[in-house]
């Protein structure tokens, strides 16, 4: 909902920037998902998902200073992301 936000009331020159990282953060997210849980590599995964959230919250950022209706959607994606790298972490230790 988002993006398409986004795309509908940015023009396409603001866009390319948010989208990219967009784009960067669900790469990671299905990297994170394959280290582990197909993996179970619990480290490795938390590299991943550190560098997913920061991403993801890069996201968040940038669609809100596009839009900040765009943004706000992103929110509870980046709190679940939060929740789950403290889960990770957790196991980690």
């Amino acid at each position: 909902v988002g993006v398409s936000k986004l795309i509908t009331s940015v023009s396409d020159a603001e866009t390319s920037l948010p989208l990219l990282v967009y784009c960067l953060h669900l790469s990671l997210g299905d990297a994170w998902n394959k280290v582990f849980f197909g993996l179970q590599c619990t480290g490795r995964g938390l590299v991943v998902i550190s560098s997913f959230w920061t991403a993801l919250l890069t996201s968040v950022y940038l669609f809100y200073q596009a839009d900040s209706t765009a943004g706000l959607f992103l929110v509870p994606t980046f709190l679940w992301v939060t929740v789950a790298t403290a889960l990770n972490g957790s196991i980690y230790q």
